[in-house]
Order: C-alpha cells, then sequence, then structure tokens
C-alpha cells in the first residue's frame, strides 16, 4: 500500500481525536467525581447504578413511614397513659360513692368530677397527629366522638402503612378503645362512656348495690382492657424501633455500594489523566515533524 502525505495527516488527526476523547472524558470524571457520567461510559455498572438508586429511594420512603408509625403509636400510648389514670380516678370515687356513708352534698361532689372526667375521656378519645383524629379509623378530618350527641362518627377501618417491602403495620387504634362496638346497630351501648353514665345515675339514685358490684366489674373490664391495648402500643413502638435500625444500616450499605459503583479512585484518576496529556502531547510534537516538510523542502 502506497502511504501518501495525506494518508498520515488523516491518521494523524484520528489519533488526535482519538486521544482528545480520552482526556474529555478524564476530565468529565475529575470534575464530577464519578465514573459513569452518560450510559456509554459503562452500560453494566450503570444498570447497577440505578438499582442502587432506586433502592435507596424506597428506603428513605420506609424511613419517613416508620417515623410516621412511631408518631401513631407513641401518641396513641399516651393517650392509653392519660386514660388509666383517668379510669383510675373514676374507680376510686365509684368506691368512694359506693360505701353509703355520704351525704347529698358529697355524692353530688362525686358526681360532678366523674362528669369532668368523662368530658376528659370525650377529649382523649379526639386525640389528634398533624390534625388528624387517631381513633376514627380512616375518618381522620372528622371528629370521632361527638360529646354533645354522644355518638361515635368513627369507623374500624385500619390505616397500614408498609415499613419495609411487602411488610404492613397497623397503625391506628379504633373505637374499641373505649369499648365502642362500631359494627353494633347501637355502639355506644357497652362503651366506657355508657358506664359512666350508668354511675352518674346510680350516683344520683344513690343506687350503692349497683356501684359497689357491677359499676365497678365494668370499670375494672375497661381498664384491663386498655393495658392490653397498652402492651399492644408498646410492643409496635419496639419493632418500629428496630425496623428504624435495620433501615439506617440499610441506607449505609446502599451508599456504600454506590459509592464503590461509581465513584471514581481520585489519585489513579489524576495519573492517567496526566499520563494521557504526555501522550497527547508527544503525538503533537510527532505530528508537528510529519506535516512540517513542504515542497520547497523537496526542490533543496
Amino acid at each position: 500500500m502506497r502511504v501518501t502525505q495525506r494518508l498520515m495527516i488523516n491518521n494523524m488527526l484520528r489519533n488526535y481525536n482519538h486521544s482528545m476523547n480520552k482526556m474529555n472524558r478524564l476530565n468529565m470524571q475529575l470534575s464530577s467525581g464519578t465514573r459513569i457520567n452518560k450510559p456509554s461510559d459503562d452500560p453494566a455498572d450503570l444498570v447497577t447504578s440505578l438499582r442502587l438508586r432506586t433502592k435507596l429511594v424506597q428506603n428513605e420512603q420506609f424511613k419517613k413511614n416508620v417515623g410516621d408509625a412511631i408518631s401513631w403509636v407513641e401518641t396513641a400510648e399516651t393517650t392509653f397513659n392519660a386514660m388509666t389514670q383517668v379510669l383510675q380516678r373514676v374507680r376510686e370515687l365509684t368506691i368512694k360513692g359506693a360505701n353509703g356513708t355520704n351525704d347529698e352534698g358529697e355524692l353530688k361532689a362525686i358526681a360532678d368530677e366523674i362528669s369532668q372526667l368523662k368530658d376528659e375521656l370525650g377529649d382523649l378519645a379526639n386525640t389528634t397527629l398533624d390534625d388528624r383524629y387517631i381513633f376514627g379509623g380512616t375518618r381522620t378530618m372528622e371528629k370521632p366522638y361527638d360529646p354533645v350527641t354522644g355518638q361515635w362518627l368513627g369507623n374500624s377501618n385500619t390505616i397500614d402503612l408498609e415499613i419495609t417491602e411487602n411488610i404492613t403495620m397497623t397503625v391506628n387504634f379504633d373505637g374499641r378503645v373505649f369499648g365502642v362496638e362500631t359494627d353494633s346497630p347501637s355502639p355506644m351501648d357497652n362503651s366506657i362512656f355508657s358506664t359512666l353514665d350508668k354511675i352518674l345515675d346510680h350516683l344520683a339514685n344513690e343506687n350503692f348495690a349497683e356501684l359497689s358490684g357491677s359499676d365497678l366489674r365494668e370499670l375494672d373490664q375497661y381498664i384491663n382492657n386498655l393495658l392490653s391495648f397498652r402492651s399492644e402500643a408498646g410492643a409496635k413502638v419496639n419493632r418500629l424501633e428496630l425496623v428504624e435500625s435495620r433501615l439506617e444500616d440499610m441506607e449505609l450499605n446502599y451508599t456504600e455500594l454506590l459509592s464503590e459503583n461509581e465513584d471514581v479512585d481520585m489519585a489513579r484518576l489524576i495519573i492517567d489523566l496526566k499520563n494521557q496529556e504526555n501522550v497527547y502531547r508527544a503525538s503533537l510534537a510527532a505530528g508537528a515533524r510529519i506535516i512540517q516538510p513542504t515542497l520547497v523542502d523537496f526542490l533543496r
């Protein structure tokens, strides 16, 4: 094959472009700090990076869900604690009112305090978290308990949050906490509010047998029921804290894997870039020698 001046120049320009492209790619990696700046840089590792980024986004959402779940359950647990104190006080007052030694004024004072405690239970039934009612099932924007009519307006639907992949947890508690049977035609008949109404009625009529008998038994039943809900809430909080810790570890692992897959070795990259610059300078010097001769040089 006959090698001409034009062929040598074309080869030289092609090699220049190749060398410039390599330097440009190394410069992009140095300025961005990542190996993969476009799909053609490394298609296989790009797929791995996209998968890891997807996992990181999912993990972040799971962490938010777990945070919301902890807030829901801890708010409910705090409410349960306040309810326990209220019911214990109602029990003390019921025992005091049932001993038969109180005069009319003392019984009225006991009834007035129990009435106030009933109103407090109504306020606790309407506990909110971020303007959402936590005991109304999925009706979170309306008060579940109407203190004027004494009706329960919430439902028994659950609020489930996905805390890890394909794993959900019910984070809300419904009217059963207050003895409300939402699926019954008369949901309030066996509720704590109904029991308090009966206690007030028995105090007004001085029915000491009912106060010391069925009224106390129902109060004890509600207190035991409440302790069961408190235990359930505590168990959920413990599990959610474990899940939260695991999600933080997973986020750290995914971030490390993504860094190993994408980030450049800065020291090695600088050396490669310097070597490529030397190659480019050497090719420029060699090219200058190739294109230097002119027709005048050959006519001497």
